[in-house]
Formats: C-alpha cells, structure tokens, sequence
C-alpha cells in the first residue's frame, strides 16, 4: 500500500492565518469557557475540594524538608513557594525558598551551555536535565501573575533575577518541535516571560515557537501521542498561555490547541476503563496507563475516582489542600468539542503522530474492550500494542513489549543522569497493520547491536512480554488454563490460540513466529508471579541471559464483545481457524493473515528496518479520523472553534 499524504498544508496556513483576523472574538469566547467549570452534566470541583486549614501543616512538612540538608527538587522547591503563596503562609519562609532556588541556578558564565537553568536536583553539582529551566520558568511565571502582591520586596527582586536569567537559558536548550510537551514549555515561557520583563523580541520568538508547533501539528499530529504523562504537561502549558498571554490572538491559538489535545483524546477515550485506549508515545506505567494527564481528566468529569496523582514536582506525598497550581493550569474541555466522539461505540480511530506513513496510531474502541496499535516505535518508554478489557479502572491493561531486564510490570526503574527513576525496555523495530479490531503486528531487535545504547552487562535476558489481568479467564486452544509460578510455568504450545476473557468481552492472540538469538523456536510461558500482582505475563524467551543476536515476534490479536459462552466459544474457533502465515528468510519477514476485513500483509527487511510492504490496514487520514470521518483537521479551521 501506498501512502499519500493529501496537499493540505496551504489550507492549514489559511486557516490559522484567518483565525488571527477574528481572535479578539475568539478569545472572548474562551474567556467564558475558562470561567464554566461543567463537565459529563455535572458540576465538578476545580480540583478536590481543599481543606485550607490543613494546608499549613503540609507546609511545614515541606519546609522541614528543604531546610533538612537531603536532595530536594527545584521543582518542589519553586512548587513549595507558590502554594505557601497561595495561601498567603510565611512569605519569610517563601522568600527564602526563593533564595534557595537561585542557588540552583546556573549563574555562573554567561557564555556557558547551561547559564540561566536549573539544577534538577540540589545534590547535583551542575545541570544535568535542561528541561530544568522550562520547568522551574512555568512555576515562576504563576507566582508572578498570581502571587505577586504577596511575596516581600526581597523575593520579588529574586524572582526578577531569575526569570531574567531563565530567559538565557530558555534560549540555550535547543529542542525539536516534535519533543512536544518541552517544546510548549519553552514556547510558553519565552511569550509570558517576555511580556513580563519587557523582553518584546523574546516573547516574538515563544509566539513563533508556537505558530511553529500549530502548524506542525496540524499537518503531522501530536508526535508525543497518547503520552499519558506529557497530555497533562502540554495542557499546563497551553493554559498559562491562554490565560496570561498579553495578544489576544495568542491566547486565541493556545485554546486552539487545547481543543485539538481534548478532541484527541476524547477519540481515544475509554470510558469503561476511565483511561486513554490508544497506544502510548511515552508513558511510565506498563499496567494501568495512569500518569499526570489524569489532573485534567479528573476536573473534566471523566474520571470515577480522585486519582492518586504521582508526586512528580513536589517535595514529599503530603500536598492534598494545596491546589494554587492546579486551579491555574485547569481549562476543562466543552462538551460539544467530546460528547459527540465518545458517544460513538464502537469507534475506528486514526491518528497521525509524525511524517512518514508508519508514524500512524490506530486503535478499535468498543464499550467492554478496546484494542490500539503504533505503526512504528519512538522510544524505551513508548507502548505500541494496547488493549483492554472489563468495566473498570482496577482492571490492568494488555501491553505487549520488549525486555532484556526480566521487568514485565515496569517495577524495575532505572535512574538517569538525573537521578530521574523510569521504567525502559527495549526499542525494537516494529511493523504494523490494524484494520478496526484486529492487529498484526511485528516486533524484532539485536539489543546488543552495532548502534544500540545498551551496554554489555546492562541486559539480563531477551523476552516479548504480554502483560494480562489477573481477573481474565484464560483459554488455550479452547480450553480453560491457568498460569504456572515463575519456578514452574505453563507452557504454552507452539501456534496456540490463546484467549483472554472478563465479562462479555475477549481478546485473542496467536503468535505466528517467535525465536531466539540463535534461530530456534522460542519457548513461550504463563507465569503468574505472586498472586499480590493484579496481572500475569506470557512470556516469550529469545534468550534467557544476555542476548547474543537478533530476534523476533509476529503477533495476530482479536478483539470482540457482546460474547455469551457460546459465542466466546466461536469467536476462538473462528480465529484458530483463519488462515496466516509469517516466516523469516534472509532478514526478510513476510507475514499475510486473512483479516476479518481485509486481508493483511507485512513485509519488512528486519535488519535493515525498512517496510517493504504493509497493506490491509486502516486508511492514513488526513490528520485525526473517527469512524473514518475526519475530525482532528477541522479543529484548525476558525468556524469550528
């Protein structure tokens, strides 16, 4: 299959170029939204309904912590003093929290890489992470514009010296349009900065920065797509613009996008599990797919439970009643931009999130089950074959990877040069053809290859994981199975149907090709590993020590619901039955599978990672498609807002 992508560039430009001519009307508008807190037909609280009694108590907790000598956070640091701020708590203590975080900052060469940011941590010796900076400068312009009044003269001139200084920085960390939620962040910082401190050529450059991203996105979509962490980093940033930026075109623009972020993920919504079904560009949690998104989807209504939002950018876990910073980050999506996406089950949706054609997302959405794929990989923490299944968030997720460090449940974090502990696994290079609720997908990688970046000892094993809850009946080749310990496995058998089941939906999975480092059949396993876990793991050996070569799996999965015992029976003979077949010949995989739709076929050159040939999959939009209807490109266009 060939893919074109439609001349669409010059109506993109007309359309954000007539939008600036009506901004003052538009921005009007959205002024009103930001003051209409309704989500899902209810009224919904800013944040969790804060109790600011207790917030001196969190204070000072945080307080001991800075001042009790242990590695801190600039992040927390800056967070400790807008809340303390926010509540108008000790400005002495928030003037010297201030003084504290220009410690952290680089002031030492003006000429240096580095000037203006931020150390990530105060236990480091120099910078390590320039994100600092786009961090730090957000936390700082919202103390600005909201606490100002409250801060002594001191602090004042303190947070004056340092945005000044951040500005440099801000210009220094040169960063990609497709590293989206930095991007944003300095775009945002340089704008609202810039207007601050009368910088008028910096703040020209953060709204170019913008323009930049505008029309970048509208062309290729949102490259950190489905990022259950950096949605909610991209919403923060577009909010402050929306809110504080000085042009009323500008502020215009930032809804714009903070429509399109909501309208993308309303496509990929799953309201069953309370959580985005699509594949994830970046995400930290192997099993459930939370991350800080869920702020926001929590003030929109869409989420049954306050969530246990990670602590990421605080100084410890006691910050319940603090939420000067939530309140201003918040701007809840209307529900005509989501109610009429969400409302349509079972839906199709297709997604670009790059240039090239295999930078494509596709997932199937149903009520009690979903199933969503990446055409191509983009990093160690991405996951680009996601299903699920049930009626509820406590339900986990069905995630199939790579792992040379035997961490099937992301449990394992490795901590960066910034001391920054993650979950990674393997980047191997992937193929993929889904055509609505079935995916056949490729995964094959020499961990230890001439360009990996993984070093000899780094890796302990070679495995395909698929992670499955622990509440799913299991079936193999039709049977009922039940998963072995880590010490005594079930195997699996070679070209097995294997079957997945809660309630009245199911997911099926037959792997047509799995081998090891040295070309033999792979072993494939279920394994329960404690019953402590809420999910099992099938697990495919390529190697059990250090992998010494390359290695691959091809997958089929299936999707259905509405299955009684009988039909759940049958949709498991039917898809035993369909015929596929996929082998690998002189680093050539040739892969066809008769598709319930179509058929579907993949052909790659394993080593030299090229896609020779993937036909039978969902047709490449022009931007964002649900049902096969085009919804994300209209958002750019000034009417629809």
């Amino acid at each position: 299959m060939k893919h074109r992508a439609p001349p669409i560039a010059t109506a993109i430009s007309i359309a954000i170029s007539s939008a600036i001519s009506t901004a003052t009307a538009i921005a009007a508008a959205f002024g009103i939204l930001v003051l209409c807190v309704t989500a899902r037909g209810k009224d919904t609280p800013l944040w969790s309904a804060p109790d600011i009694s207790k917030a001196p108590a969190e204070l000072e907790a945080q307080w001991q912590q800075i001042t009790g000598g242990k590695p801190v956070g600039v992040r927390g640091v800056f967070r400790f003093a807008l809340e303390a701020a926010g509540v108008d708590w000790r400005p002495d203590r928030v003037e010297k929290a201030l003084a504290f975080a220009r410690t952290l900052q680089d002031t030492t060469d003006p000429t240096g890489g580095t000037f203006g940011n931020f150390r990530w941590r105060s236990d480091h010796d120099r910078v390590l992470d320039r994100n600092g900076v786009e961090f730090a400068a957000q936390l700082m312009i919202l103390i600005h514009k909201t606490q100002h009044d409250r801060l002594t003269p001191a602090a004042r001139d303190l947070l004056r010296q340092m945005m000044t200084d951040a500005i440099t920085g801000l210009q220094k960390h040169k960063v990609q349009v497709s590293y989206t939620n930095i991007w944003l962040k300095n775009a945002c910082a340089q704008i609202i900065l810039g207007e601050i401190l009368d910088r008028p050529e910096v703040a020209r450059a953060g709204r170019e920065r913008l323009d930049e991203w505008l029309r970048f996105t509208a062309q290729n979509g949102i490259t950190e797509y489905g990022a259950v962490t950096y949605y909610g980093t991209d919403l923060d940033a577009l909010a402050l613009i929306a809110k504080f930026a000085a042009q009323p075109e500008t502020r215009a623009k930032a809804m714009q996008a903070i429509r399109y972020l909501w309208t993308d993920s309303a496509a990929n919504w799953w309201t069953a599990g309370d959580r985005l079904a699509c594949a994830n560009a970046r995400s930290y949690d192997y099993l459930y797919g939370r991350g800080y998104f869920e702020a926001h989807t929590w003030t929109a209504g869409w989420l049954r439970e306050l969530p246990g939002i990670e602590n990421a950018g605080w100084i410890g876990a006691d910050h319940a009643n603090l939420v000067t910073f939530r309140q201003a980050v918040t701007i809840p999506p209307r529900r005509e931009w989501t109610d009429a996406i969400t409302a349509q089950l079972p839906r199709t949706v297709v997604q670009r999130w790059g240039e090239k054609p295999e930078n494509t997302a596709t997932a199937w959405i149903g009520r009690h089950a979903s199933l969503a794929s990446s055409g191509a990989g983009r990093g160690s923490d991405e996951r680009t074959l996601v299903a699920n299944l049930g009626n509820s968030p406590a339900i986990p997720q069905l995630t199939l990877f790579m792992d040379g460090r035997g961490d099937p449940f992301g449990t394992k974090k490795i901590a960066n040069a910034a001391n920054q502990a993650k979950s990674l696994h393997i980047v191997p290079f992937i193929a993929t053809v889904q055509r609505g609720a079935e995916v056949l997908q490729l995964l094959s990688s020499e961990p230890l290859g001439q360009k990996t970046r993984h070093k000899p000892g780094e890796l302990s094993c070679f495995l395909t994981q698929l992670t499955v809850p622990a509440s799913a009946e299991i079936r193999i080749n039709g049977k009922i199975a039940r998963a072995g310990t880590p010490g005594k496995p079930l195997a699996v058998p070679a070209g097995a149907t294997v079957a997945f089941r809660i309630g009245d939906a199911a997911i099926a999975l037959r792997i047509l090709y799995s081998d090891t480092t040295q070309g033999a059949p792979a072993n494939v396993q279920l394994v329960a590993d404690s019953e402590k876990i809420p999910a099992r793991r099938l697990t495919i050996i390529h190697d059990e020590k250090e992998p010494r070569g390359r290695a691959s799996t091809i997958v089929w999965m299936r999707a259905a619901e509405n299955l009684n015992d009988s039909a759940f029976a049958k949709f498991i003979a039917d898809f035993a039955a369909a015929k596929a077949t996929a082998r690998v010949e002189n680093n050539i995989a040739r892969v066809e599978a008769a598709g319930l739709r179509s058929p579907m076929r993949i052909e790659t050159d394993i080593v030299k990672q090229q896609r020779i040939a993937i036909e039978g999959g969902e047709p490449r939009p022009a931007l964002l498609s649900v049902n096969g209807r085009e919804t994300g490109l209209p958002v750019f266009n000034h009417h629809n807002q």
